[in-house]
């Protein structure tokens, strides 16, 4: 299995997305320093997990459609994630950190392999697994407020990034990241939009993978 496959791409870029911090509190001043601002999104009150529910649309240039999916995703400390996708194919990426799952639910394939591997130390959205690696990996805007959030832009110092850049929208009152815009250098652009947050750790359980009966396993390459 080629990880060029488009939902690779979108489950690299959201792999370990914690996103829950404190409100602040009533009558702040807008935030005018990314750091700070990063650093609301990284510090949060209570479990070291979530789940969300996420909608994602990728826009086809070339035949003028956006195409669209959803499911659910759920996170946890250190580096496990749950990512189903629902619609339109049912594929669930699973990872404890250190294995990493694909089950196609349809015709019930599994390709498994090293999480480490395959994503690379720095490689895809491994910083989104650590608020606090973004500023080595890129150069921040001063964040903007719009309405009810802000808008942080996320560009790659390094040439060879596969990245173009990412843009963040946070939530302004639970500094929760509900949106995200990442754009290739090829020119694809993805946004992933969360809503329906569930504050509470998932269990240890939700990360780890049962090889079906009968499921035609391969190695992801």
């Amino acid at each position: 299995m080629k990880n060029s496959h488009p939902k690779w791409a979108h489950f690299l870029l959201c792999l370990l997305l914690f996103l829950v911090s404190t409100p602040p509190a009533r009558g702040d001043s807008p935030i005018q320093d990314a750091s700070i601002l990063l650093k609301k999104v990284e510090t949060r009150a209570g479990a070291d997990g979530f789940s969300a529910h996420f909608f994602q649309e990728s826009p086809l240039k070339a035949i003028g459609i956006i195409e669209t999916a959803e499911g659910q995703v759920w996170f946890r400390q250190p580096n496990r994630v749950r990512w189903e996708y629902e619609t339109p194919d049912r594929l669930h990426y699973i990872t404890d950190g250190e294995s990493l799952w694909i089950h196609s639910l349809e015709d019930n394939q599994v390709w498994s392999g090293s999480a480490d591997a395959f994503f690379g130390k720095a490689g895809g959205a491994r910083f989104l697994s650590d608020i606090t690696t973004v500023a080595e990996r890129f150069i921040t805007t001063p964040p903007v407020r719009e309405a009810h959030a802000y808008r942080l832009i996320l560009t790659p110092k390094s040439a060879d990034d596969i990245l173009e850049r990412v843009v963040l929208f946070i939530d302004a009152r639970t500094f929760d990241i509900t949106r995200l815009v990442s754009t290739a250098k090829t020119g694809e652009e993805t946004t992933l939009s969360f809503s329906g947050f569930l504050r509470t750790s998932p269990p240890l359980s939700r990360f780890t993978f049962d090889i079906p009966e009968g499921a035609v396993v391969s190695p992801i390459q």
